[in-house]
């Protein structure tokens, strides 16, 4: 029971992960057509980001520390190490470069949202192909209930062997385990990117 539910609990950790990252990416896209759009009725940067962290979580910690004094683009890079994010580094470069030059940062927040959807839309056709992998690893690790019911249609007492005897016990347990791991292994190889 433990070995079932530990991986039960991994395998819903590692969707609420991967959900994560898509709802991040998401919130990358919308808050960098949010800041360009911003910048293109003549809003200065700093202004604009005050703007869009309003209404955009993912730039919250950047506008607190322009507000600060600090450095945004540096704030915006160690954000974008967060899974989903990573679109936040591309806006680091573009700030950087805005500030350094004066130069307009709408064609460099054009560029990320093009590519983060790109990358999204790459990412959805990948999560709906390895969708079947990852059902089929889980269908046989239902199997061996099958096995069972056919034991017991057959006439036999699978669970008086599998729970009356140490060399049941050992069965049931690494047949357990075998399963839980071949379902953990068909999902990690499974994974997207």
């Amino acid at each position: 029971v433990g070995l079932i539910a530990g991986t039960a609990a991994q395998l819903w950790r590692t969707q609420l992960r991967r959900r994560r990252a898509a709802r991040d990416s998401a919130e990358v896209v919308a808050a960098c057509r949010l800041l360009a759009g911003l910048l293109r009725v003549g809003q200065v940067p700093g202004g604009a980001l005050q703007l869009a962290a309003a209404e955009s979580p993912v730039l919250v910690e950047a506008a607190a520390a322009q507000r600060a004094g600090a450095s945004v683009a540096e704030v915006l890079r160690t954000s974008a190490v967060q899974p989903g994010r990573t679109g936040l580094a591309e806006l680091a470069v573009a700030w950087e470069l805005a500030e350094r030059t004066g130069a307009s940062m709408t064609a460099g927040l054009d560029g990320v949202v093009e590519r983060q959807n790109a990358a999204s839309a790459v990412a959805e056709v990948v999560a709906a192909e390895l969708a079947a992998p990852r059902a089929t690893g889980r269908l046989l690790a239902v199997l061996p209930l099958a096995g069972l019911a056919l034991g017991f249609a057959l006439g036999g007492d699978p669970f008086r062997f599998l729970l009356g005897s140490p060399i049941g016990w050992a069965g049931l347990t690494s047949g357990v385990a075998l399963a839980c791991a071949g379902v953990l292994w068909t999902d990690w190889l499974a994974r997207p990117g």
